[in-house]
């Protein structure tokens, strides 16, 4: 079991290197082709079409991944999960696009520039047709690591191959978006033939199970967003593109070492958690205690690293132009530990136990003391206020997660 979740671990971080190094690779080039105005207008894009992928993802990342590791050998109840799960995401796809045409009526930065952000929000449908979470269940996500690594090397070589000048700048969304549709149909296709999930068959009480099984984390997920997103997305109102390009070169790099970092042991682990805690509540308590500590010291090393690098790392991404990224950069130098503590007592610490009713209260406490101090700090600090709100929420999310796990107690999981 150790060595399956170590294999899983380690290919999650081959998965996310792939990711994220794949596209940092290209940084380099496309920074300097697009210059920091076109680079922010199109970071300022990536940024809203996040909020429409939280609508598709909904959560379903942890909660059908979580139902899918407590189905066991039901094997006519994983294939029910299934075909619930793409037809709720193909639906709540659906939903995004029609948001996106409503925005574009009252936001004066999508309508001025339409393609731009449909070529941005076509990424959405890769995510629809790739089941990472149906993998995650399975605790075989590493088969899946090379046809994603293929696809983002696909997308790169596109974009540095085709982007060569400013006026190409909306290829570079819409490559990224094209890898991920491809990678999304492989994947697609590999788990329905080695999985024997047979033909779409959607019962409709399980499309109402997984979205009210997924509900309160999707809410946490957006009230979470909103202190980790909303600070850019505020940012473009009270400063110029430039700024915002400034303020995006650094916050890709944190996210891209977030997910390098984070998301690896905590996808691998939680499946593990979950059945731990059905079994015995010691048992994963004390599993949930070693994983904290083993963790939060990687990552401490990672967060020092990141802010002593700064200066070489920006020269050598963004180039001289991107100078005022460094000081950025530094301020955000913390996040890789403290956003890997925050996920593993909100995720593996509330959503194993049986918790994640908290979840969307902790989130919205977050998402509002967030766009509070944004809103109060940006006219005055700028970049600063946007890097300080985002810090200070993830203490305070460490701080009120486990409060809640030392008094409210353990719960093992149940579906």
């Amino acid at each position: 079991m150790a060595s399956r979740i170590v294999k899983n671990i380690t290919a999650l971080g081959v998965l996310q290197i792939a990711n994220y190094l794949i596209p940092l690779l290209v940084l380099p080039i496309i920074s300097r082709v697009l210059g920091a105005t076109l680079f922010g207008g199109v970071g300022y894009a990536q940024n809203i079409v996040s909020y429409l992928t939280l609508i598709v993802n909904y959560g379903f990342e942890y909660s059908a991944t979580r139902q899918i590791a407590l189905a066991g050998e039901d094997k006519a109840r994983k294939q029910k999960i299934f075909w619930a799960v793409i037809s709720a995401k193909t639906m709540l796809l659906v939903l995004s696009f029609i948001i996106l045409v409503l925005l574009s009526f009252f936001v004066e930065r999508i309508s001025c520039d339409p393609r731009l952000y449909i070529y941005t929000v076509l990424t959405n449908i890769g995510l629809v047709l790739f089941p990472t979470w149906y993998l995650q269940g399975e605790q075989q996500v590493d088969k899946m690591a090379w046809a994603n690594f293929f696809g983002k090397l696909l997308g790169a070589t596109l974009i540095i191959a085709l982007v060569r000048e400013t006026a190409e700048y909306r290829l570079y969304p819409l490559i990224l978006s094209l890898s991920s549709i491809v990678v999304g149909i492989g994947s697609m296709i590999y788990v329905i033939r080695h999985f024997h999930i047979g033909k779409f068959v959607l019962k409709y009480q399980m499309l109402s199970e997984v979205l009210k099984v997924g509900f309160p984390i999707f809410m946490n997920n957006v009230f979470v967003s909103l202190y980790t997103m909303v600070n850019m997305t505020l940012l473009g109102i009270f400063a110029t593109d430039d700024v915002v390009g400034y303020f995006s070169a650094a916050q890709r790099l944190i996210i891209a070492i977030n997910m390098i970092v984070v998301l690896p042991i905590s996808t691998s682990v939680y499946p593990e958690l979950c059945q731990r805690f059905e079994k015995s509540k010691q048992n994963g308590e004390q599993y949930l205690k070693r994983i904290l500590i083993l963790s939060g010291i990687a990552s401490a090393i990672v967060s020092l690293f990141t802010f002593i690098a700064a200066p070489l790392v920006i020269h050598l991404v963004y180039g001289e132009e991107y100078m005022a990224s460094i000081e950025i950069l530094q301020w955000l130098s913390p996040l890789p530990f403290l956003v890997m503590i925050a996920t593993l007592l909100t995720v593996q610490g509330l959503y194993s136990m049986g918790l994640q009713r908290y979840a969307p209260w902790v989130g919205a406490t977050l998402a509002v003391f967030c766009i509070s101090l944004n809103l109060l700090l940006l006219p005055h600090l700028g970049i600063k206020a946007a890097c300080l709100s985002w810090i200070l929420a993830e203490i305070l999310e460490c701080l009120i997660v486990g409060t809640i796990l030392l008094t409210k107690g353990r719960k093992s999981c149940s579906i």
